[in-house]
């Protein structure tokens, strides 16, 4: 695609604040198009995004296949259109087509948030049908393949967003697919700092976490919170761990294995080979990531993969908990080397060893040290807020043109 690609300049990031006039008492929709609300990052700001606009009074609505966040949403009166975004093929996407027209038709949304490449078609379909700004929100590096190059050519047929949460993931869409970089807006991810608070996290939190991952009482735990795919770092963290396995160590591997089927059974077979039976458990997924990274000594994210966001990281450190990362991707824009994480090269396993037990032998000092320094680090660069004022900043930049706004205070989250 040539360089001349989205050509239609989006409006500028600082648009003005959210006004009271007519528009916002008529409650102004965002539909909001996710593949599903199983736990993970698209998800995750999906619902929290809803979830607070809901609250300034505006109508949130999420089109998604479903899963286990759909409770969340509905409890925040946030209405839920279930339909099979997950799936593709021809009924699937004729189907989709169907009922977004009709839901649209419907509830006459302002503007369309498409989170994730599954939703990008849809999202450009509404917003040419029926002329709707579009954001389409990307936390993940699309791969270089023809069908992503035909998705940016639709792209390039309206005037959407696109929305991203690090510097790494606006140089990849811009210099790998040519995207104008006037339409990329970079919006870094948000903590919230009230779950993620030790004075928030129960015993009877962490007891129940405890229990259901069956870990022996006084071990050292270390978390690897990545999706059980080709590159996340698994192979070289057990190459690590088994470096050290007298240590009293033992691994929290939470992740999915869906978009690589039969890859956890390779991984339980290298725990066997290892000889770490025993100090290795998979679930699949976290019910509480606040009271894991509050039971965890240390967590790691060992990916060679090039990943664009990383919550878990983020979330850990606003607890005050040892990070050991590698220099993949956007893993170094979410800590400050040498102060709030150890930052290795991919597919080192001895390096990796070393910094693990350097984090397991840290002493209370230490631990205390590092603790405030996360935590102020997650308070300055990452609060919720930020995050949630940056993408209101998108909607009304979108929504409400300059010259065009009525006059009123602005809306915002302190």
């Amino acid at each position: 695609m040539s360089q001349n690609s989205f050509n239609k300049k989006a409006p500028p990031l600082k648009a003005p604040s959210l006004q009271t006039g007519s528009r916002r008492n008529n409650r102004a929709g965002v539909l909001h198009l996710c593949a599903d609300l199983d736990y993970g990052d698209p998800a995750r700001e999906t619902v929290t995004l809803a979830v607070l606009t809901q609250r300034l009074g505006w109508r949130a609505m999420i089109a998604s296949g479903g899963g286990a966040l759909v409770t969340e949403a509905e409890r925040a009166a946030v209405k839920h259109v279930r339909m099979p975004l997950d799936r593709h093929g021809m009924f699937a996407n004729w189907r989709n087509r169907v009922h977004l027209e009709a839901l649209v038709q419907r509830e006459r949304p302002a503007l369309v948030h498409a989170h994730g490449r599954g939703t990008i078609d849809m999202g450009c379909r509404l917003s040419l049908q029926h002329r709707l700004p579009l954001i389409i929100d990307l936390t993940q590096p699309l791969p270089d393949i023809p069908a992503t190059h035909r998705l940016i050519a639709q792209m390039a047929q309206t005037s959407c967003t696109v929305r991203v949460p690090t510097r790494m993931m606006a140089k990849h869409l811009t210099s790998m697919f040519q995207i104008n970089p006037a339409v990329v807006a970079c919006v870094p991810p948000g903590v919230d700092l009230q779950s993620y608070n030790t004075a928030a996290i129960s015993a009877e939190r962490l007891h129940n976490l405890s229990r259901l991952w069956r870990l022996p009482e006084h071990a050292m735990v270390v978390l690897v919170p990545m999706p059980i795919e080709p590159q996340m770092g698994h192979a070289v963290f057990l190459q690590a761990l088994a470096r050290i396995k007298e240590e009293n160590l033992y691994a929290i591997m939470v992740g999915s294995d869906r978009n690589a089927p039969g890859m956890r059974q390779q991984i339980e077979q290298s725990v066997d080979s290892m000889g770490l039976n025993g100090k290795v458990i998979m679930p699949e997924t976290c019910p509480d990531w606040p009271a894991a990274f509050w039971l965890a000594n240390v967590v790691v994210a060992p990916n060679s993969a090039t990943r664009g966001q990383n919550m878990e990281i983020l979330g850990a450190q606003a607890l005050g908990r040892p990070v050991i990362i590698t220099t993949a991707g956007a893993n170094e824009e979410m800590v400050l080397k040498d102060e709030t994480a150890w930052v290795l090269p991919p597919e080192n396993p001895v390096a990796l060893a070393k910094a693990l037990h350097d984090a397991a032998h840290m002493n209370t000092d230490q631990r205390v040290s590092l603790a405030d320094n996360t935590r102020y680090f997650i308070e300055d660069n990452f609060p919720q807020a930020n995050w949630f004022n940056g993408m209101m900043e998108l909607y009304e930049a979108l929504m409400y043109p300059a010259g065009r706004m009525a006059s009123g205070a602005a809306a915002r989250v302190a």
